[in-house]
């Protein structure tokens, strides 16, 4: 009997295992961006090619690519399939040494990024990896393994200190880092790591300041400094997130302005009719607005009829880069990476075991509905962008030429997946998902098994497909 009551005791709290979370991430972080960052293709993130000039243009190393079979700064492995076939893709990309040339004449104009812009801040790191494997050896693959490398322990460790420093959604901060579409980022020289990260400590300090329900002066000096980070370092349709600024200003510098507006919100939320009225008239301000804003882009019914027959008919026969569901959490490069049609809906289930697993701490019917909105906003500004989004080629595919929405892809929304929290964690949302050891072992080892089948199918693929 004493045995036992010791053992109860020693035993891990959920609160013991709550404040490990951090450690447990940061360990599990580091071993799987090792492991993708050591055996992926190289180039095999979106634009990767595009993203190793940058960052190798930055580092003050811009060198020849076509000297490893690229032609052109583009994206895909597809010039290295031969040389992982025929057995010599080390002496290709690991012991042939780059030639540098001047950035003037790189096959790609444009190229050289703004300080101002996120295309200079998210390529810092992936520079300064860049610039430290040229030292050890200077070949593309020792200078992009690197980089990669580096980018991985500064990634996992910033997210490790911003998942420590949230007081909730903890879990979520962890489950979407872990995802194989956030994670193969860390481990590659993306601007989306950045991005990402800007997002998630963004995020947080808005999180703390609704747990402690005030707003210290310099959580005020936080919220300015990871704002003017998300303007200039990340990309540019998360800047819709700076709209809940206004929304922590009304309730803690005007308290009694935003006890009327909700207090008026929740009478109007109270009666079924001026519900229905309320959610109608939001509905069609937002449906004015994209049409406005489709309107002056493109035309309405070009927009609207590729919208529709992009959501009705299957353009393409196979997994496309374009496919948001798929590349939303699951896989970073669908028709590169070949994971089954499953690793994209596991992670679907786990984010919504996630979220349901947070601790309720939001009060106030209006923080959900301003961040949904938020949302919903996030959403549209990516349609907006690729609605008239038309690459062609050489001849143009049948699918390209009845509409075929192609660029857009899931990694454009995953940070603002965040925002989800605000309506799961809602006091009134009384669905909870409770045994967080079983929610913490779910996620955890749904990241190891997808992470790791997402090398496997990617190097499958090269080998067999």
């Amino acid at each position: 009997m004493k045995k036992r009551t010791e053992k109860k005791i020693t035993s891990p709290s959920i609160g013991e295992r709550k404040n490990n979370l951090h450690k447990i991430y940061l360990i599990v972080s580091v071993v799987l961006g090792m492991i993708l960052a050591i055996g992926m293709p190289l180039f095999n993130e979106p634009d990767g090619q595009y993203h190793y000039v940058v960052s190798s243009y930055m580092s003050g190393l811009s060198n020849d690519i076509s000297v490893y079979n690229e032609k052109e700064i583009g994206t895909g492995i597809d010039q290295q399939v031969v040389s992982y076939q025929q057995g010599n893709y080390f002496n290709t990309y690991y012991l042939t040494k780059i030639e540098e040339m001047p950035m003037s004449k790189q096959p790609r104009a444009g190229i050289i990024p703004n300080i101002k812009s996120y295309n200079f801040w998210g390529h810092i790191i992936p520079a300064l990896g860049i610039w430290i494997g040229h030292k050890i050896y200077p070949s593309i693959g020792v200078m992009v393994v690197t980089a990669r490398i580096i980018s991985v322990f500064i990634s996992s460790i910033l997210m490790f200190l911003i998942i420590k420093f949230s007081k909730k959604g903890k879990l979520v901060f962890a489950t979407l880092a872990l995802s194989p579409v956030v994670l193969n980022s860390f481990a590659s020289l993306s601007y989306d790591s950045l991005s990402f990260i800007l997002v998630a400590w963004f995020m947080a300090i808005v999180i703390n300041s609704l747990v402690e329900q005030r707003m210290r002066w310099w959580r005020w000096g936080e919220l300015a400094l990871a704002s003017g980070a998300i303007y200039f370092g990340a990309k540019t349709n998360f800047k819709v997130l700076l709209l809940l600024i206004p929304l922590l200003v009304v309730i803690y510098i005007f308290p009694k302005s935003y006890k009327r507006i909700s207090l008026g919100f929740n009478n109007i939320w109270k009666n079924k009719k001026w519900r229905l009225l309320f959610s109608v008239g939001l509905l069609a301000i937002i449906a004015s607005v994209a049409a406005y804003l489709l309107i002056l882009h493109s035309g309405l019914l070009y927009s609207a009829y590729r919208f529709i027959i992009n959501y009705v008919v299957n353009l393409r026969d196979y997994l496309s880069v374009s496919s948001v569901f798929y590349n939303l959490l699951g896989s970073p490069y669908p028709n590169i990476n070949y994971t089954p049609a499953w690793v994209s809906m596991i992670w679907f289930i786990v984010l919504f075991v996630a979220l349901l697993s947070e601790d309720k701490f939001i009060r106030g019917k209006l923080i959900p509905v301003i961040s949904g909105i938020t949302f919903l906003l996030g959403i549209v500004a990516v349609y907006y962008s690729f609605m008239t989004y038309t690459p062609t080629g050489s001849p143009v595919s049948n699918a390209t030429l009845v509409g075929q929405m192609q660029g857009l892809q899931g990694r454009y929304f995953t940070p603002t997946l965040f925002l989800l929290l605000f309506v799961t964690c809602h006091e009134k949302f009384k669905i909870k998902i409770n045994g967080q050891k079983g929610v913490l072992l779910f996620v955890m080892s749904t990241a190891i098994i997808t992470n790791v089948l997402l090398l496997f199918s990617t190097l499958f693929g090269i080998y067999y497909l």
